[in-house]
């Protein structure tokens, strides 16, 4: 199992109120399920994950919500948890409804127009891979464990607060050689901050070194993580006044999993190219 399968088994497992208890093996086993039609390829370190998974499915009371995220992130938790209702609440989750009518079944919207906001997202991300390159489609690795190259996802963060977060990652090729660029949006509401660099060390829980480049005179945190669990190598994050938060991701694997074809000698991007495509209005996803 790949770090993907336990960021998915997250996902999957975090609800608006704790569910009954769950061993670790059910976790991982949910993550396989779901990794098929999710997946969050640029990933964090997977021991790291595992033990944040094993603890939610072996102690349902322990919960992380959506707030306590930005202003003092995790590490290696992703940033998409939904919030739970008050620890000690054994109902159901209330899942917001999907495009056909019915609830959805876990944090991620499958159809209507959260779900289109997300697949959009992935168009504007391909029309942005320079050129010169490809955008390289299908899988890496078979069954349980196959990768999607290209993929796009609308998840509730916060129920109760209607907190979402819209991703999307395409492989990019070039000389035989693939990478990666991923882009991730925060609603409004979502509570990140508005500083440049503390904005781009949210990202994850990752942290990492920071320098401010500024594009069009707006302020753009470019950062590269702190140590080397795998994962983005660079990216940038830029907050619109509005409060939307906007992290664009580049790395030189095509997926975090095993079985990648030849990883490339050099970022996709140069920093300003990065800095640039975080303050592009196409990322730029509202509620509107």
């Amino acid at each position: 199992m790949n770090e993907n399968d336990f960021r998915a088994a997250l996902r999957d497992t975090m609800t608006l109120s704790p569910p009954p208890p769950m061993d670790s093996a059910t976790a991982v086993g949910a993550g396989r399920r779901s990794v098929r039609r999710r997946n969050s390829v640029v990933g964090v370190g997977a021991a790291a994950v595992l033990v944040a998974a094993t603890a939610l499915a072996v102690n349902p009371g322990i919960w992380l919500s959506s707030e306590n995220v930005p202003a003092a992130p995790v590490a290696a938790v992703p940033s998409v948890l939904a919030s739970p209702a008050a620890a000690g609440d054994k109902t159901e989750p209330a899942w917001p409804t999907d495009g056909d009518g019915r609830p959805q079944t876990d944090a991620t919207s499958r159809s209507g127009p959260r779900y289109e906001k997300g697949k959009a997202l992935l168009a504007g991300l391909l029309a942005v891979v320079p050129d010169g390159w490809t955008a390289p489609t299908g899988n890496v690795g078979e069954d349980d464990d196959a990768i999607p190259l290209q993929y796009h996802q609308a998840a509730v963060d916060d129920i109760k607060k209607d907190i979402w977060t819209y991703s999307a990652n395409a492989a990019v090729a070039k000389d035989g050689r693939t990478g990666q660029l991923a882009v991730e949006v925060h609603t409004a509401n979502s509570g990140l901050p508005q500083d440049p660099c503390k904005l781009a060390k949210s990202l994850w829980g990752l942290g990492g070194n920071c320098t401010v480049v500024t594009v069009g005179g707006l302020k753009v945190g470019t950062a590269t993580p702190g140590r080397g669990d795998g994962g983005p190598e660079q990216w940038a994050a830029y907050r619109h006044p509005d409060g939307v938060a906007v992290f664009v991701m580049q790395q030189r694997t095509a997926t975090n999993g095993s079985g990648n074809p030849p990883a490339l000698k050099d970022l996709p991007l140069p920093v300003a190219g990065l800095a640039a495509l975080a303050v592009d209005e196409r990322f730029h996803v509202t509620d509107n």
